[in-house]
């Protein structure tokens, strides 16, 4: 017991100094904190962890909560729009990644079954440390976030192929393409059966269990119901041969349509925050300086024929499934290093015989160094949008055709001004899908040097709004400068995508009701808001107390909106205030 207490102490410590001096680096990320704070405190260095296998168990309940994260924060419709990039981009990267690793390992004289594994291993990418970047980064909701999470996404997906293939290369039967397909069919209807199942039953049960548990009113009983569902879940998928992170995000998917996934994702950040902490640091602790030192030209060039082999292969698939060139390597960078499954891969071909302990020790070592770098290449990413503008002309900051079908229930902003910016950056902060239009260039080009989806377009223009996919969208939300050009826009969307749900910004009542008339859901004054919120501060000033201020001017907004409510009823209109 005091030794764990001990070992607890050091991970908390150590964290606390690897993070806040990595965090004085220019563009020093936590991730690589927690990485290098773990090689320090290592069995191969300092040696001051006892019980290294234990953490790891603990660690890997970090990707478990990051994924849950993830899948509370998308939906089954948002899931089906990235189809595509799935199980188009997602097997492509991992065919043509195996492929190369595979060639390049039978071209440095390897047979071809380990070759093989090889090539599968290295084709994995870090689930934990790819997407907590990317959160870090304010990055996930960009065009090449969601594309590298469709590809981490069907990666999970292939856990199980991957490690069936694995012992039946090594077997007496690793020359019959028929017994390899029989296995392959057996783990792709294994894998279909479990995820369709776990999705049926978890949507029949989870919504009742939880609103009976919310009616107790026990926050700590909410707390450990979710706990079991995301672990639950996890283990369920694992002792079925998936991975434990595919069962976290389908659990997070499951709970993402009920009321309560806000409380749900609120109750567990604390958990994983400190738990992928923990995670990076188990990572760090794999870097053996001996072997570093005694191999270190064999691993530097495997890392970095890594990096290039898949950062190759992204250029080429992206582009396949419809990514632009800068997105597909912008999605690189965070699929080329290597992934903690290839640990596991590698492991087990060890076992099997199919590779020896020496060779298996410097692949992880180059694999765990690219993991590393992934902060670093991720500042690498954010600058080739300068090495590879395009013109400086419109015609580059349009929306092209196609480009934005893998978005569905997204939002369009129409005018990227002031208003519209605080629109978008709250959006993107929710991880919700959005795109931009603005006829300013120079609008469009702010928006696009912070990695927003930005386009320059008319809004009022249908076939502008045909790129954008307003067919798919779910809303809109019109911000632009004069009253001609919203009533203009909302016109345009009423007209020719009745479905969309339209917000506007009004600059008064009258201009409010108009707007109302064309089609808005929504009318917001634009004089309202402003004047309320600086009345707010001038009573804080009279010594007003909070919550006397908060029931002022909340009465004072109903008394308004019974005033809107009366002139719409006198000039027959139905304004409605968002």
């Amino acid at each position: 017991e005091e030794a764990g207490l001990t070992d607890a102490l050091v991970l908390l410590f150590t964290s606390i100094f690897a993070v806040t001096l990595v965090s004085k680096i220019p563009g020093g990320s936590p991730v690589l904190g927690f990485l290098l704070g773990g090689a320090m405190i290592g069995p191969y260095t300092t040696g001051l962890i006892g019980h290294v296998e234990g953490a790891k168990v603990l660690a890997e309940f970090g990707v478990v909560f990051l994924l849950f994260n993830i899948g509370l924060e998308l939906s089954l419709e948002r899931l089906q729009s990235m189809a595509k990039y799935i199980f188009g981009m997602g097997s492509a990267q991992m065919l043509m990644s195996t492929l190369v690793g595979a060639t390049i390992a039978c071209a440095c004289g390897l047979a071809v079954p380990p070759a093989v594994v090889i090539g599968m291993g290295l084709a994995f990418s870090s689930t934990a440390v790819a997407l907590q970047v990317l959160q870090d980064r304010g990055e996930t909701g960009s065009r090449h976030g969601r594309a590298t999470f469709s590809v981490l996404l069907f990666q999970d997906l292939t856990v199980v192929l991957v490690f069936m293939l694995v012992p039946l290369l090594a077997g007496p039967d690793s020359g019959s393409i028929t017994a390899i397909c029989g296995s392959l069919a057996k783990a792709i209807v294994k894998t279909v059966a479990a995820i369709g199942v776990i999705m049926v039953s978890g949507r029949a049960i989870l919504r009742p269990i939880y609103r009976r548990i919310a009616n107790l009113g026990k926050a700590e009983v909410l707390t450990a119901t979710t706990l079991f569902v995301a672990l639950g879940t996890s283990l369920l998928t694992q002792s079925l041969g998936l991975s434990m992170a595919l069962g976290a995000f389908l659990a997070g998917l499951l709970l993402a349509e009920t009321e309560f996934h806000l409380q749900v994702e609120s109750d567990i950040a604390p958990f994983r925050g400190l738990l992928l902490g923990l995670f990076f640091m188990t990572v760090g602790m794999q870097i053996d300086p001996s072997v570093l030192m005694s191999n270190s030209f064999n691993i530097i060039v495997m890392a970095f024929g890594l990096l290039v082999g898949k950062l190759g292969v992204m250029a080429v698939c992206g582009p396949l499934f419809g990514l632009p060139l800068l997105a597909s390597l912008r999605s690189g960078v965070y699929v080329a290093p290597g992934g903690e499954f290839a640990f596991v891969t590698f492991g087990l071909a060890a076992s099997a015989g199919l590779l020896t302990m020496d060779v298996v020790n410097q692949i992880n070592l180059a694999v765990v160094l690219t993991m590393a770098l992934t902060p670093l290449l991720a500042n690498l990413g954010s600058k080739l949008k300068d090495v590879l503008k395009q013109d400086d002309g419109v015609v580059s900051l349009q929306a092209k055709e196609g480009e934005n079908d893998d978005l569905s229930g997204h939002v369009i902003v129409a005018g990227y001004g002031r208003v519209g910016r605080i629109i978008g950056d709250l959006l993107n902060e929710q991880l919700i899908p959005f795109v931009a239009l603005d006829i300013s260039a120079d609008n469009v080009n702010a928006g696009r040097s912070n990695d927003m989806p930005v386009y320059f377009g008319d809004a009022g223009a249908e076939t502008v709004l045909h790129a954008v996919g307003a067919a798919k969208a779910s809303c809109a939300v019109v911000t632009l400068d004069t009253a001609e050009s919203n009533y203009r826009v909302v016109y345009a969307l009423q007209k020719h995508y009745p479905d969309v749900k339209v917000y506007v910004r009004a600059k008064d009542v009258a201009n409010g009701l108009l707007l109302e008339k064309a089609g808005a859901k929504a009318v917001v004054p634009e004089t309202l808001e402003p004047s309320l919120q600086l009345a707010a501060a001038v009573l804080g000033e009279m010594d007003m107390s909070n919550e006397d201020i908060s029931i002022a001017v909340d009465n004072f907004r109903r008394t308004h909106i019974q005033d809107l409510k009366q002139l719409q009823q006198n000039s027959g209109g139905g304004l409605g205030y968002g």
